[in-house]
């Protein structure tokens, strides 16, 4: 198990997928509620719908994928309500780890994704030993 360490501004932050199962909460469940209305409806509920495969634009490689994410990122993120000033700030970061594949970011690159928010404002909310869904620092 990793000592904690106050986060700064080189931390980097993720979704920590053992957070999730650790915490008796659905995380699919959870992915499906950020959905648009439109990927909603067409996804009724978050079982059945785990892979599908799907076309990289750039490379044509094909690769299976989780559908709702899928949905999120190809059609969630074009609407200008997934991700504005208006949403609670950690809804704001949790849907950026969503969209970039759960790359881990510092809070100045959250905040490239967030710029109604300065970095400071980002670390001050990730800066804390439970995490907020599950986005935590990774720890060395």
């Amino acid at each position: 198990m990793a000592i904690w360490k106050r986060p700064n501004q080189t931390t980097k932050f993720h979704i920590d997928m053992a957070w999730w199962e650790n915490s008796g909460l659905d995380f699919r469940l959870y992915l499906r509620d950020h959905l648009c209305d439109i990927c909603r409806e067409r996804y009724a509920d978050h079982h059945h719908t785990e892979a599908v495969d799907w076309v990289d634009p750039e490379t044509a490689e094909v690769v299976r994928t989780d559908a709702l994410l899928q949905c999120l990122r190809t059609y969630c993120l074009k609407s200008p309500e997934f991700l504005n000033s208006k949403l609670p700030l950690i809804t704001a970061v949790f849907r950026v780890f969503l969209v970039n594949g759960n790359e881990p970011l510092t809070a100045e690159a959250l905040h490239e994704y967030i710029p109604w928010k300065s970095s400071a404002q980002i670390l001050r909310l990730l800066a804390v030993p439970k995490g907020h869904l599950g986005v935590r620092p990774i720890l060395s």
